[in-house]
């Protein structure tokens, strides 16, 4: 993060503009909404600029910018809106000088501060910033914003604020009274009828059993744009969340800022939490009346003892929600060019893991092979001498194409291809590391390393 986004409040401010023409004249007009009180200098004021200043009684200063008017008029900000980069240095030096934060128009290098795209949706206001890099871009990201928010969000924001102590004074809860208002809110941003608030917080009282409840959700395989929508949204609701080893930062920083974030990561050998302690804290949470995400890698169904969690929410009467994420097995496919069914080619997918309840690595296939089939192996890497030796005994060719795909969908994903017979010694000479999905069958040979 280049800046911090913050909100300054410019009421009864004084802020000093530097400059007559038209970019001036805009700053000059946002300010104004902002409760700014507007000092403008410059040798020459477009008729319209200067309308407007006399109209607000702001002070207009017709003359040249000396570096004593900052020291005479005091701003508490200052702005250089001069196309005479001169100028715009000289008014630098001035605030630089006096201590005074400045913004010089389109050059962030002598910028304090920057103007942000704004969606203003008094008194929601957002502010869209590239740190000047890429304005157009801002602007485009503020519509997109523009677009999607209800007209009438702003007068909800407004009655909301007068209503919170009602709000307070019938809910004594921190976590209710959040509960409440994302009621509310998850409903506006959707454009749905909100009832009067008084009448939305009578029906909330009645029918609130003050009772947590369990998100089990799939992160997907590593790449944060695989989330689904309300994989988001639920983790932006969470008030606690349990997450495991193969959650990315980047996933984690989606979740809401003010959670209770807990690592119960379970890797080979080395396992923070054992299961049960982790259904443990999924209940004793929920029953405390907070909302626990289990964030998982990939689908919690798909290898994910979601399935264990689920039941143990069942058991203790705990209310629970299952979102599916993508699978390691289809994001590896997907990502490295190796469709998992191909015409022609591959008709069924088995889906394997490398080890198990016992942690013994894979013993062998329990049904035979068909040679229109691929098998995609979980958590198999460290197996894989056993693996390649069980399948061959199995009666798979030691020519079937093999691949083994290392931090699938992410910026470091590495992909190692082979027939059963090579694939071991390739491996230990690639020193290809886990997390990795291991592809078997005639699909892997559709690959192309240079089309990636």
């Amino acid at each position: 993060m280049n800046t911090l986004p913050l909100f300054f409040n410019l009421k009864n401010k004084t802020v000093l503009i530097v400059g007559g023409g038209d970019v001036a004249y805009r700053k000059a007009t946002l300010l104004a909404k902002a409760g700014a009180s507007i000092v403008a200098i410059a040798k020459n004021f477009d008729d319209e600029f200067l309308a407007f200043l006399e109209q607000q009684s702001f002070v207009a200063v017709q003359k040249s910018f000396d570096g004593s008017d900052v020291g005479s008029h005091q701003p508490d900000l200052i702005v250089s809106a001069t196309d005479n980069h001169t100028v715009n240095l000289a008014v630098h030096a001035a605030a630089k000088q006096h201590g005074v934060a400045i913004n010089v128009v389109d050059t962030p290098d002598l910028c304090d501060f920057i103007f942000p795209a704004i969606v203003d949706r008094s008194p929601i206001v957002i502010g869209v910033s590239s740190n000047g890099k890429a304005p157009v871009l801002a602007r485009l990201i503020r519509a997109k914003i523009e677009s999607s928010l209800p007209s009438s969000l702003g007068l909800l924001a407004k009655k909301a604020g007068d209503f919170r102590q009602t709000v307070k004074d019938a809910l004594p809860s921190i976590t209710e009274r959040r509960y409440f208002w994302e009621s509310i809110f998850n409903r506006a941003l959707k454009d749905e009828k909100i009832a009067e608030l008084p009448d939305e917080l009578q029906n909330f009282c009645q029918n609130n059993q003050k009772s947590g409840e369990v998100y089990i959700v799939g992160a997907g395989a590593g790449d944060p744009d695989l989330l689904t929508f309300k994989a988001l949204r639920l983790m932006q609701q969470a008030d606690v969340v349990l997450y495991d080893a193969l959650v990315s930062d980047e996933i984690l920083d989606l979740c809401r800022r003010d959670s209770q974030k807990i690592f119960v990561g379970k890797k080979r050998k080395d396992h923070t939490k054992t299961q049960d302690e982790i259904n443990e804290l999924l209940v004793h949470y929920a029953k405390m009346g907070l909302r626990v995400l289990r964030l998982k890698g990939g689908d919690p169904f798909v290898f994910g003892r979601g399935g264990e969690e689920m039941l143990a929410c069942q058991q203790a009467g705990v209310a629970y929600q299952v979102v599916s994420g993508i699978t390691a097995a289809l994001a590896a496919g997907s990502y490295a060019g190796i469709p998992l069914t191909h015409r022609g080619v591959a008709t069924s997918v088995r889906f394997l893991t490398g080890c198990y309840q016992t942690n013994e690595a894979f013993d062998g296939l329990k049904s035979a092979y068909q040679t229109d089939e691929t098998l995609v192996f979980y958590m198999g890497l460290h197996a894989l001498p056993k693996i390649v030796a069980s399948l061959t005994a199995s009666g798979l060719p030691s020519d079937l194409p093999i691949a083994i795909i290392s931090n699938a969908s992410l910026p470091t994903q590495t992909v190692l291809t082979g027939v059963l017979a090579d694939i071991v010694a390739k491996k230990e000479s690639a020193a290809i590391n886990a997390p990795a999905i291991i592809i078997v069958g005639h699909v892997v040979s559709l690959y192309q390393a240079n089309a990636q």
